[in-house]
């Protein structure tokens, strides 16, 4: 049973302009045209963030500029234009669980999203806490008095942080919503997960065959928690980076997530910090290229991507580290998937 009434006593406005960033393309008199880029039920999408020295996004690159591998071979890759006025559906996923709630008051700017939403734009927000299951606490909508109301609702949960439950669950809520839109996950959780009953293995396939980007906000990393896949290319063994993508959901489920989606996860433990870390976000979920390609015959399974500039660049990218082409293999289904409860 999900719990109804209790506070998250948090301020400023730095989730404000993460999620103004979303809506600006969106704003009246601004040219909206129509993304394109799910029509083909193959196009593999790459969000790629290319970052210079001091962490401003670099513009003005083209399809020539970089190169994309799957599992070690270049495809021919094109730069998708207009993604950022394409509409987007955002689920806000919240850990409730474990020593969250005393988390809360570092949380800045939480109930400010709905005044982020304001006016006519084109995005619906859900909003998802999770302690040892998930808990839809409101489902997609464009009501800013809807989100805000679920935003106060929200209040310490159990003894847990099912984090890739609470993934599954929010890919799934993704996935029936209008195929023009973006789906975005905003994960605010700690570092691992304790709890999940759906395999490892079924949750990295189930990323990998949708085009849901992660960012995610962690609190209390340890140091181990600090590392980087991401560079593991070239291997003769095919399996061998799918292994290393499960090890790294069980040693960091909040930071590898985001890796393998082109998303971005940032670490704070306490509200100025906080605010920061989201003023940083705003400022890359519409600085991304998005790159794309179509395998010509893509083996069925788990496919590791690699992004690399051309040119000789001081810059840093950060990119979708994998995908997973559909075969004959049934997917695993969730385990013991939680019912939505009840809306305010």
């Amino acid at each position: 049973m999900r719990r109804t009434v209790g506070p998250l006593m948090m301020r400023g406005a730095a989730l404000l302009c993460i999620l103004s960033s979303i809506a600006w393309a969106q704003q009246p008199g601004t040219a909206a045209p129509q993304a394109t880029f799910r029509t083909q039920s193959n196009l593999v999408l790459v969000p790629t963030l290319v970052e210079g020295n001091s962490g401003e996004p670099v513009f003005g690159l083209t399809a020539k500029d970089f190169t994309v591998t799957d599992n070690g071979v270049p495809q021919k890759i094109r730069v998708e234009a207009g993604t950022d006025h394409a509409p987007m559906s955002i689920v806000l996923l919240v850990q409730t669980g474990r020593s969250a709630y005393r988390e809360f008051n570092k949380m800045v700017g939480l109930p400010t999203m709905a005044e982020g939403l304001a006016g006519n734009v084109s995005h619906r927000i859900a909003v998802v806490a999770f302690d040892s299951q998930p808990h839809q606490v409101l489902d997609f909508t464009n009501s800013p008095d809807a989100v805000q109301q679920a935003v106060y609702s929200i209040e310490p949960g159990d003894d847990g942080a099912a984090i890739l439950d609470a993934v599954w669950y929010a890919v799934d809520m993704l996935d029936d919503e209008p195929q023009q839109n973006q789906r975005v996950i905003l994960l605010l959780s700690e570092t691992r997960d304790h709890g999940s009953r759906t395999p490892v293995h079924a949750v990295v396939r189930k990323i990998g065959r949708s085009d849901v980007v992660v960012y995610s906000l962690a609190f209390s990393p340890s140091r181990g928690d600090l590392f980087d896949f991401s560079g593991a290319g070239g291997s003769a063994d095919l399996l061998a980076p799918l292994r290393m993508a499960i090890q790294a959901v069980r040693r960091n489920t909040a930071a590898a997530i985001p890796n393998m989606t082109g998303g971005r996860y940032l670490r704070f433990n306490h509200g100025k910090q906080f605010d920061a870390e989201l003023g940083q976000l705003a400022n890359q979920v519409h600085n991304r290229y998005v790159l794309s390609f179509q395998p010509p015959d893509p083996a069925p399974g788990f496919h590791q991507l690699r992004v690399t500039l051309n040119q000789p660049l001081q810059a840093k990218v950060l990119a979708r580290t994998n995908y997973w082409a559909a075969g004959p293999v049934a997917e695993d289904p969730p385990v013991a998937a939680p019912e939505p409860s009840p809306q305010h």
